[in-house]
């Protein structure tokens, strides 16, 4: 152990260490016989479960499943027909995922129940205590008629005889000898016992217990045992696990499970397909209602309209509507001609020859206008020889002139007559167009009646198709799922397996001794180990006492060869490194409350520094309490308080030599003042330490507790050092808190732990976790101090003996 100045928050080497094979192996030794008594207890109650717990067997089957699911190996593609089947439509997938959902239901569970009747359990009696459940083996049935939705648990004690039984059941006082086949009524349901043909009941198994539960606690029982899993990832095979004590009738109850599933699967193919028929029914009624009413509203629609042929038709009239149009043009132009004639015709002083190019194609009116251009040309020729004045020429513009007044008014009739013409064209052009224009809206009408009247027939033709072919698949529906191997129980069963409930039971018997003797540490509030003082102070531990009921306060004294003697040798040593001793040191005792051994420490510490030669003084300034006095049965009247109070007192006054050695000396606390902090904070305190220093070499305080009063702290700036004292089994570990707080706020220079009263135990062992073997000198230990060969050290100890037992 190594030791400084600043030791108040160094950890110690051991602080890190993640596991103490010592303390371990201590534990084990110190309560050796729970861990005895553990192992003994455990391993009994694991012997009687293994002999008794009742044998249970594993029950294993497997089913394939035929996955129809799209987009699978074997599936159904949705591109393998350009219409949608109705089983796509309206049937759930046959897929391994569903199929374990449907083989873990309850209803299914349920069903498999009632069926077998298994809410009710018939045992035989084997021996004191174990019941075997029977199945088929039993000499009769037993036959539960519910009188309630649900009923609670009951169990019946059954004795049968040739043509008798007897019915027991304490919870409803019942306690019947009837015959066989005679109903025996409770309040929840009635039972009726019949004997099996030429079953014999004989010897000693004629004593059977009844257990009759609700069908849903048996559900919920059985679903427990039953397992469904894929045997691949990549198939839909599904094994099938079923756990059961009686392995025939699990056997049985798990073969029941399947063929109540393969038929449930079928019914429900079968349904489906009902379904399907049902559906296909409905909509064929539906669908020829409505083929029927667009059929007629499309004849309906043909006929109002003249329509034969929508195209034809159309074609015709857009010939006939572009034949008007042209001649309309054509008449138009005849008019525009003769209102260009009428610029000629209609002025007398023109004399000019009417164009060809604006010649009408009326034969008539063309030689009318032939005629006129002649006698202009004429009049032309007679010009050349005639003056206008002359007769020939008068005459011949008299006939001119009589001639374009016959123009004029065969113009005015031909133009009357031209826009009578063109107005009868214009209107049956307005009429052709609107005709043309109201084909399309009477084309588009037809088109969605045709269409209608189409896709009417295709679904009534498509639904008679699938309804022929649901009713064939109804006929021939077979189930998607097949059994591979049926229910096979395991040859042995596979539970309980002994010899690992004894091992559990041997492993038990260790740890739970071990859980109960660390959550009793866990649970101590006090400081009971080194590790309690570890994990909540940093302080350095110094000195580690053991505990000392036989030699009272002076133990070092009374008994110097003994382990405790020792372990204050260790601490006087361990001094050596902490103090200076080429000047005289002062040390401080103290603790967090009363009864923590201050003032044990503080005698047996000068005890055993003058042991080793050096010159000792002890300082009792517990003032409120003082002990060091009563414990060497000294006066304490005459002490600190005195000088304190009276500055004519001397040191020499107060000082007083121990009755057992010259060089260790007391000075008392003297009467108990009403203001001990004040006296304690007076300068007489650093006179008196003054004065101490130049006659001894240790002056120890025995100061008050730090955790209770301030005295110490006062005290504390004239020590060199200060000894905070702990009492395994006493001290708080919370008061550890007011240590650290002292130490972290600097209200204690140099502060280190002693560890008081560690108990010890059997095999060398204590229960702080170390062990003391080790001797004192060559060849002698503890256990025989009286025969020792140091004569001095004998007659004192005989001598002390004799003056404390007076």
């Amino acid at each position: 152990m190594e030791f400084n100045s600043n030791s108040e928050f160094e950890v110690s080497p051991k602080q890190n260490e993640a596991f103490d094979i010592k303390k371990f192996i201590s534990k084990i030794f110190n309560f050796w016989y729970l861990f005895v008594i553990g192992v003994l207890v455990c391993g009994v109650l694991a012997f009687f479960y293994a002999r008794f717990s009742p044998p249970v067997y594993k029950i294993n089957s497997e089913i394939t499943i035929d996955d129809q699911s799209s987009g699978v190996p074997g599936g159904k593609s949705m591109g393998s027909s350009a219409m949608m089947d109705f089983s796509d439509l309206l049937g759930m997938p046959s897929n391994a995922f569903n199929e374990i959902a449907i083989l873990k239901s309850n209803i299914l569970m349920i069903n498999v129940v009632r069926d077998m009747h298994l809410n009710g359990t018939l045992f035989r009696k084997e021996g004191g205590f174990k019941f075997v459940e029977l199945y088929d083996d039993a000499p009769f049935d037993v036959r539960i008629i519910e009188k309630k939705d649900s009923i609670k648990l009951r169990n019946f004690d059954i004795t049968v005889n040739s043509d008798q039984v007897n019915v027991i059941n304490g919870k409803e006082g019942l306690n019947r000898t009837v015959k066989f086949g005679e109903p025996i009524q409770t309040q929840q349901f009635d039972l009726i016992i019949n004997k099996k043909p030429n079953a014999a009941i004989i010897g000693n198994k004629n004593y059977y217990k009844l257990v009759v539960q609700s069908v849903d606690s048996k559900v919920e029982e059985l679903s427990k045992s039953f397992n469904v899993d894929l045997t691949d990832k990549k198939s839909t095979t599904l094994s099938l696990s079923f756990e059961y004590s009686n392995p025939k009738k699990g056997e049985a109850i798990l073969q029941k499970l399947m063929e109540l599933y393969l038929r449930h699967n079928l019914e429900n193919k079968k349904e489906i397909a009902d379904s399907t028929l049902t559906f296909i029914d409905n909509r064929l009624k539906i669908v020829s209602q409505e083929l029927s009413g667009v059929e007629t509203k499309f004849v309906q629609f043909k006929q109002e309209n003249n329509i034969a042929d929508v195209a034809e038709q159309s074609k015709a009239l857009v010939g006939s509507a572009s034949d008007f149009y042209q001649k309309l043009n054509e008449q138009q132009v005849q008019l525009t001609v003769l209102d260009d004639l009428s610029k000629y015709i209609n002025n007398p002083e023109n004399k000019r020859i009417i164009p060809s190019s604006l010649a009408v194609p009326d034969p008539v009116f063309a030689a009318a206008i032939g005629a006129y251009n002649q006698a202009l040309i004429q009049r032309g020729q007679y010009a050349l020889s005639y003056k206008d004045t002359n007769p020939v020429m008068q005459n011949i513009d008299a006939e001119i002139e009589r001639t374009r007044q016959g123009l004029v008014s065969s113009f005015n009739s031909y133009k009357r007559s031209l826009n009578i013409g063109i107005n009868t064209l214009q209107a049956q052009n307005n009429k052709l167009n609107a005709q043309v224009k109201s084909v399309p809206k009477k084309e588009r009408i037809f088109l969605d009646y045709s269409r209608e009247q189409d896709l009417r027939q295709q679904l009534y033709l498509f639904l008679l198709q699938k309804r022929e072919e649901t009713a064939i698949s109804k006929t021939s529906t077979i189930s998607t799922a097949t059994i591979i191997d049926p229910a096979k129980s395991d040859f042995e069963p596979y539970k309980p397996n002994k010899m690992m409930i004894m091992l559990v039971g041997v492993l038990m018997g260790v740890f739970l001794p071990f859980l109960g003797i660390n959550l009793r540490e866990l649970l101590n509030i006090r400081i009971v180990n080194k590790d309690d003082i570890v994990k909540n102070t940093k302080v350095t531990i110094l000195g580690e006492l053991g505990n000392d009921v036989e030699d009272g306060a002076l133990a070092v004294i009374k008994n110097p060869r003994s382990i405790l003697s020792e372990q204050f040798r260790s601490l006087r040593t361990n001094l050596q490194f902490v103090l200076n001793n080429d000047k005289s040191n002062v040390i401080m005792v103290t603790s967090s409350m009363s009864g923590e051994g201050k003032s044990f420490v503080s005698l047996n510490l000068a005890s055993v520094l003058v042991l080793g030669g050096k010159k000792v003084v002890m300082l009792e300034l517990d003032l409120r309490k003082p002990k060091l006095s009563l414990s060497l049965g000294m006066d304490s009247n005459d002490g600190f308080t005195n000088y304190a109070v009276s500055s004519s007192i001397k040191v020499s006054d107060i000082l007083k030599p121990t009755f057992f050695s010259e060089n260790l000396s007391l000075v008392s606390a003297g009467p108990v003042p009403p203001n001990p902090s004040e006296l304690l904070l007076s300068d007489r305190l650093k006179e008196l330490i003054k004065e101490l220093e130049k006659s001894f070499d240790y002056i120890i305080i025995d100061s008050a507790p730090i955790g209770l009063v301030a005295d110490a702290q006062l005290i504390e700036k004239h020590a060199d050092i200060c000894l905070y004292i702990t009492r395994q089994d006493y001290t708080y570990k919370s008061q550890l808190n007011i240590l650290n707080d002292l130490v972290a706020e600097k209200k204690i220079k140099r502060a280190y732990l002693i560890i008081n009263d560690i108990k010890q135990r059997k095999g060398g062992f204590n229960s702080y976790g170390y062990g003391y073997g080790y001797g004192y000198g060559y060849g002698y230990g503890y256990g025989n101090v009286e025969s020792q060969n140091n004569a001095d050290t004998s007659k004192r100890s005989k001598l002390f003996s004799k003056m404390f037992d007076k």
